[in-house]
């Protein structure tokens, strides 16, 4: 009975090892695929959806306009095929293509499958966006004629697609699901390829349904289960540690400058740990802005004798409708603005002197232009448009009140009814488009820029960098002589951009980040070596996406108090430091010489400055019973999902399953006949317990 059990359970383990293999080989998965999630506001939702279980069909693939139409007139391939999953060349995936799939195969489309070639091969053109981007919540919200400042916009971000949509963009990923389909999809008489996409998404319907259903799920089981996140990550804003505004001190009517930057953008499909696009838009912008601290913190003493603030700030949420700014009014509105401090009051609407912007900043051999608009009219300081336009040509004002483009500024004119402080936008777009092909999708990368990312070093001096340069030094000039009256020809290290250059679009784990932080390694950026900074939609937790902390250690370090770079503190005296200031932030910090300014060796200093953050998510999910369905905020959140995968199987023929089918009854009634007589001629019974 012993050697049975065992032979027994040799063919049990045989049998499963040899099953998982058989199952192994049933399926090929693309790992690096990248895919297209759902998102819900106040009355709708976009997206891609597949059932719980994924969608699956025979995969037909569509290489160009000839195949296209041949498919679509092929009615014996569509009568004959029950589901289909489409593999579509990405120069085909615009609305109009889609409308017809979507009609002519109707329930037959079972999934959408895009895919690039090489990147040799991207479309002149892309863009998921409308082509009035986040009109829904602009400043222009009641004007009869829209500017369509992204003409080339497709808007199938904005669309619901009741099945999955996927992309391949790796080379060899295309290479081999070509070599599949030619393989076996040749005749209709083999064994063809099919695909099953699996994206099932928790979010439906809308932001109000997304969170009663979790508030549901709570009051059922103890653990609450989350079905969708606020869009929106973190606001920061820093200045210069001096003149301190504490109460009872009172701030001055119109000392208050802002100067925004944006840290989001979106693409219809995510990936896992790959470059998310963003590169002129906010990338770009943010370098602009990083470039620009680090010239006022050299001219902190001469600014620190004017009763003026320059505060910095970055706004997170704005490539849905805004999402940032609508948070960063609201706070100011409410007095919560700044944050985090009962000594320092609060800033309002009435201490703002102007708000400087910079917003889809492009740069090639063919356009090095940026233009300033200005709004309204009768606020415009022409004093300083004048002094800036003249120090540069870099920089060309537009005509009096022409529409604004895109951008966070939009809000704050909004808001403020345009009559408390004027606004100045410093972007790439002219009077009628945006300069930029690829935006809001993946394509918008450093290429698009005219830089060679593989050959791009930690201190490359490029045509991009140079650019900033002259962008941002008759800026800071301009700044300083307006705010302070004195002419000054401050400069910037070209290093100093190349290095943010290199963090921002290559690798955010750069020596920068180190030098100007006491972050370690390990905890927040290793894990992100050779990446860029991630810029997509943010939800909560913030604390998984590193372009915040990176934003804040550099923000802050460059707007420091540079008088602490050379007291020669101890790390234990810069803590206690700043146990005994909660107004400042301290830390002890590695880093670069003081000030970048000498070749002299340190072991580290003290680093004293001043740094605050607030939630960039909508006042819709701030405020206390609102209405989730109202539209007078927007009311965006991202649906999670637990499993994405894309895998390519063979589908035999139906010959080939009727043969598999006899095949089986036969071996099936086989063993029945064996056991059978080994029963009759063994007398075993496996019914009966051993008499042993």
């Amino acid at each position: 009975m012993r050697t049975l059990f065992i032979l027994v359970l040799l063919i049990f383990l045989i049998s499963y090892v040899e099953n998982k293999r058989v199952m192994d080989e049933m399926y090929i998965t693309f790992n690096r695929a990248r895919y297209c999630v759902r998102r819900v506001n106040a009355t709708h939702e976009i997206g891609c959806q597949s059932s719980s279980r994924g969608n699956s069909g025979r995969m037909h693939m569509i290489d160009d306009e000839n195949e296209f139409r041949s498919f679509l007139t092929n009615k014996k391939t569509l009568d004959s095929i029950g589901k289909f999953i489409i593999t579509l060349n990405i120069d085909l995936f615009d609305s109009e293509h889609m409308d017809e799939l979507m009609t002519r195969l109707d329930t037959k489309l079972n999934g959408l499958l895009v895919y690039l070639k090489s990147n040799l091969t991207r479309p002149g053109d892309f863009s998921p966006d409308d082509q009035c981007p986040n009109h829904r919540h602009s400043y222009y919200l009641n004007q009869t004629q829209a500017v369509n400042w992204n003409p080339k916009g497709n808007g199938l971000f904005f669309r619901s697609f009741p099945f999955p949509i996927m992309l391949i963009d790796e080379e060899d990923d295309y290479k081999l699901l070509l070599s599949y389909y030619q393989r076996f999809n040749s005749s209709q008489s083999t064994s063809s390829c099919g695909l099953e996409l699996k994206t099932f998404q928790n979010a439906a319907h809308t932001s109000k349904t997304c969170m009663r259903r979790g508030e549901i799920s709570h009051s059922l089981i103890d653990e609450a289960e989350t079905l969708c996140d606020p869009v929106g990550g973190l606001n920061i804003y820093s200045k210069l540690p001096e003149p301190l505004t504490i109460m009872p001190k009172q701030r001055p009517l119109k000392s208050v400058i802002l100067i925004l930057a944006t840290t989001d953008s979106f693409q219809m499909f995510l990936k896992a740990n790959g470059a998310t696009g963003g590169a002129q838009q906010p990338a770009t912008s943010l370098i602009a802005f990083l470039s620009l601290a680090h010239l006022m913190g050299q001219a902190q003493e001469d600014l620190n004798k004017v009763e003026k603030e320059i505060i910095f700030v970055t706004l997170d949420g704005d490539a849905l409708d805004y999402s940032g700014s609508f948070r960063f009014m609201y706070d100011m509105e409410n007095n919560y603005f700044p944050t985090d401090s009962k000594d320092e009051e609060r800033i309002r609407k009435e201490h703002i002197h102007s708000v400087i912007e910079f917003q889809a900043l492009s740069f090639t051999s063919q356009l090095s232009e940026s233009n300033l608009y200005a709004h309204p009219s009768n606020l415009a300081n022409e004093t300083f448009i004048n002094s800036l336009t003249n120090r540069t040509s870099t920089i060309v004002p537009m005509p009096r009140d022409a529409p604004l483009p895109p951008a966070s500024s939009q809000i704050f004119l909004r808001q403020t009814s345009s009559s408390f402080f004027p606004v100045y936008i410093l972007t790439s777009t002219n009077q009628s488009q945006l300069s930029n092909r690829y935006y809001h999708s993946f394509f918008d990368d450093p290429s698009t820029l005219s830089i060679n990312i593989s050959s791009l070093e930690y201190n490359t001096t490029t045509d991009f960098s140079q650019w900033i340069k002259s962008l941002v030094e008759p800026l800071a000039q301009t700044l300083i002589e307006t705010t302070t009256g004195l002419n000054k020809n401050i400069t910037i290290e070209q290093e100093i951009i190349n290095n943010l250059v290199y963090c921002v679009l290559k690798n955010i784990n750069c020596p920068l980040i180190h030098n100007v932080s006491n972050e370690t390694s390990g905890s927040s950026f290793d894990a992100f070596n050779q990446t860029s900074l991630p810029f997509s939609v943010n939800t909560y937790p913030t604390a998984t996406t590193p372009t915040f902390t990176f934003v804040r250690n550099t923000l802050s370090y460059f707007l420091r108090d540079r008088t602490y770079d050379a007291l020669n503190l101890t790390e234990t005296a810069c803590k206690e430091q700043g146990k005994n200031d909660s107004f400042r932030l301290y830390r002890f910090v590695g880093g670069y010489p003081p000030s970048i300014s000498t070749e002299e060796k340190f072991l580290g200093y003290c680093v004293r400055s001043y740094y605050r953050s607030a939630y960039s998510s909508s006042p819709a999910f701030a405020i206390d019973k609102y209405d989730l369905a109202d539209t007078t905020y927007p009311a965006w959140s991202e649906s999670r999902w637990s499993t994405i995968s894309l895998r390519l199987f063979i589908i035999p023929t139906q010959s080939h399953e009727i043969i598999t089918l006899v095949i089986g009854i036969l071996l099936l009634s086989i063993s029945f006949i064996a056991f059978f007589f080994l029963r009759y001629f063994t007398k075993l019974s496996l019914l009966q317990p051993s008499s042993s």
